[in-house]
């Protein structure tokens, strides 16, 4: 009898120890949980009695150290106490093996292993309809964890479905400021936000962290995550500084919830960068990406997709600075890596095939830029149909391709396609939009109709002003198109005036050796010599010329300089591609 007191007071003891691990968990504190968790399972090894009972306790304290080893993406120890909770749950109730399933499948969902994920918590789902019932909170958590497989793998019509599964039952069995409703609502605006719809989106993210600051505090990683999210969208919609400011509150939460070193802390600086690329500060953009790589392989391996995404956005940058070959490098890395995992028709993989091609388009390899442009328009029309942003930026770069190509016709009506769907996804005042602007310009300038061009020219330069600042290098691409109508124009000083404000960008913004400062010191060149001044073109053609023949190589199509025709090097830049925008890599090709 006094050693079944003396059991029942250990039990006791034991569950509030528990408690308060649950407890830290819920406040996002997981260190302190599993501290407190530890703490549980040393005292109830010390009951010699094998019991329900104590099966029952055990079980509950591996399965919540478990759940916090998952949220501190410590996968090995996340599967190790699923597994322990596992064995007990097999002598409890069967929807107790559920909720282990369910663990395992986050673990395999987060490395990349999606068909092993729905596979477990598919096993997960009936189990709990079995025991539970179709209107069971429960239930929801199973449809929502597919969700989140169907949005990793692109499949947004089939994560929308699982997800909006899941709320119905919570709006009927929960009060409406319930964090779980927060959580869908979340899940929700992120699928939206991959599919171009950028209002919905962020009517859904407030809706998420109305509820949460109310219920959860300040300083919860959901906050963050929310933060994070509302980030993604404003830098989409060309609002960096609105972007930055989102960032950086999430990632003040996730260093003080979760330490330096953890993947939610990764992706934060792999944004942070991606703002830093939009805005030109390309030194920045690496620091923070280079950041983001080293916690990266060091927490989810060498193949996993965030891994890849990183590549791609180093590869970015290096494509920005014109430093090709380290670009092309990085793409292809990256692409081995996302046909591992994701196989070859996920909208990703038209993504890398996407910014491999502009690269080759750089180079003058138009043939090449074209296959793998058509590649990416393939998968793109297919997976996300065809009115989505993602869509218009592949219009647009094809149109680039032909128009370097001397196939206006067909460049405009390409651009005309782009700039219709982007009206209407982005509206009239994104970046995009003047990325399109000044290329329909750039065409009306190769077919000699100045002033349409002038027209287009002076509409993407007054996006950019706004949106971008002053001292932006696609500032700089604008102020040199409207030199060269002024150039063909006999309009010399004014040109010379427009060429100077594009090269001062420029030295401040991209270095001395960048291939935008040839295509300048060119365009210089081309005034001076039709000015007569034919000391000071020289100067300026050879400046051009040995950045040329540093960064293209010497049987690069704009290798040659002639000096004896009045239609200069083109004094045009190579028409630029559009951005491609996609949630884990965005890409600013101006």
């Amino acid at each position: 009898m006094a050693n079944q007191t003396s059991n029942s007071t250990i039990f006791d003891e034991i569950k509030s120890i528990r408690k308060k691990g649950v407890k830290y968990h819920g406040e996002g504190n997981y260190e302190r949980a599993l501290f407190y968790f530890q703490k549980a399972v040393t005292q109830i090894k010390s009951i010699a009695e094998s019991s329900d009972s104590r099966r029952q306790l055990e079980y509950s304290i591996y399965l919540a150290m478990a759940q916090s080893y998952r949220q501190k993406y410590q996968l090995i120890e996340a599967n190790e106490y699923s597994g322990k909770a596992e064995k007990l749950a097999e002598k409890l109730e069967e929807v107790k093996i559920s909720y282990c399933f369910d663990i395992q499948g986050d673990c395999k969902r987060l490395q990349s292993d999606f068909m092993g994920a729905l596979s477990d918590y598919n096993k997960s789902l009936q189990i709990k309809l079995k025991s539970l019932g179709s209107e069971h909170l429960d239930v929801c958590e199973s449809y929502h964890n597919v969700g989140l497989v169907y949005h990793n793998q692109g499949k947004h019509d089939e994560a929308l479905k699982e997800y909006n599964k899941s709320l119905r039952i919570k709006l009927k069995i929960l009060e409406n400021n319930d964090p779980s409703i927060a959580n869908t609502y979340n899940s929700i605006g992120q699928v939206y936000h991959d599919q171009g719809k950028y209002d919905d989106a962020l009517s859904m993210y407030n809706k998420s962290l109305k509820i949460n600051l109310t219920q959860l505090g300040d300083n919860h990683p959901s906050i963050a995550e929310t933060y994070n999210n509302i980030g993604l969208v404003y830098d989409d919609q060309g609002k960096y500084d609105d972007a930055l400011s989102m960032y950086n509150k999430s990632l003040k939460i996730r260093q003080t919830q979760l330490g330096d070193n953890h993947p939610s802390i990764a992706d934060t600086y792999n944004n942070i960068a991606i703002v830093y690329d939009d805005q030109g500060k390309y030194d920045d953009a690496l620091s923070m990406y280079k950041k983001s790589l080293k916690i990266n392989l060091t927490q989810l391996g060498h193949n996993h997709l965030s891994i890849a995404d990183t590549y791609d956005n180093i590869a970015n940058v290096y494509k920005d600075q014109g430093k090709y070959d380290d670009a092309l490098k990085r793409y292809n890395k990256s692409l081995k890596i996302k046909l591992t995992q994701l196989g070859d028709n996920h909208p990703s993989i038209a993504n890398t095939y996407n910014n491999t091609a502009t690269v080759y388009h750089r180079q003058g390899k138009y043939d090449d830029a074209l296959s793998m442009y058509n590649k990416s328009l393939e998968i793109k029309l297919t997976q996300l149909g065809d009115n989505h942003p993602s869509i218009a930026d592949t219009y647009h770069n094809i149109a680039s391709v032909y128009a370097n190509q001397g196939k206006y016709d067909d460049a405009l009506s390409m651009y005309n396609k782009s700039l219709k769907i982007k009206l209407t996804q982005l509206g009239d005042n994104h970046p995009s939009i003047a990325d399109t602007y000044n290329n329909i310009g750039r065409v009306y300038h190769h077919q000699g109709k100045y002033d349409d061009a002038l027209s287009m020219y002076n509409k993407s330069l007054k996006i950019k002003l706004t949106q971008l600042g002053d001292n932006h290098p696609s500032i700089a691409d604008t102020y040199n198109n409207i030199a060269n109508v002024y150039n063909r124009q006999g309009k010399y000083d004014d040109a010379l005036s427009m060429y100077k404000k594009s090269l001062k960008i420029e030295l401040t913004q991209l270095g001395d050796n960048h291939p935008s400062i040839d295509d300048t010191y060119h365009n210089i060149a081309s005034v001076y010599n039709r000015q007569g001044k034919y000391d000071d073109a020289l100067s300026m053609y050879n400046k051009s010329l040995k950045i040329n023949l540093t960064q293209l190589g010497d049987n690069h199509p704009n290798s040659t300089v002639e000096l004896g025709q009045q239609s200069e090097k083109p004094e045009d830049k190579s028409i630029n591609q559009s951005r491609n925008e996609e949630e884990t890599a965005i890409d600013d090709f101006n």
